[in-house]
């Protein structure tokens, strides 16, 4: 009897093992990381907001239940030039907000849709025009 139970425990604790390294990805957060510029660009007028110091908040997919969640990995401020290089996961949804003195930006990014070195562009509006 005794065993039996031994066995049965041995088998279990081989297949704990074995299903926590099947969960195990080869690839590491480091070679998911890519390089993109985010550029803070007034709405009325088309044109970089320069001189403003605009921070930027880089959320990123979390776990939740019912919704999703999306956790601050990293705060910015962008620099005189109204420019800001970031890394972020490739492989997760980003969601990157910029707020500034009464104003702000919202974008939402997928996997796959940005690229290395790519230069992404997020248009800033006034909270009294966003309330009207």
């Amino acid at each position: 009897m005794q065993s039996k139970i031994h066995k049965v425990g041995v088998i279990f604790f081989v297949l704990f093992f074995l299903l926590l390294f099947a969960n195990c990805t080869l690839k590491g957060d480091m070679d998911n990381q890519i390089t993109i510029k985010i550029n803070s660009i007034d709405e009325k007028s088309k044109k970089r907001r320069i001189n403003m110091f605009d921070t930027v908040e880089v959320r990123k997919e979390g776990f939740g239940w019912l919704m999703k969640t999306f956790n601050v990995v990293g705060v910015y401020k962008t620099d005189s030039t109204g420019s800001v290089k970031i890394k972020i996961d490739s492989t997760k949804i980003s969601e990157i907000h910029i707020l500034g003195l009464h104003e702000f930006g919202i974008d939402m990014y997928y996997p796959g849709h940005l690229k290395n070195n790519q230069e992404v562009d997020i248009e800033v509006r006034s909270y009294k025009e966003y309330w009207k």
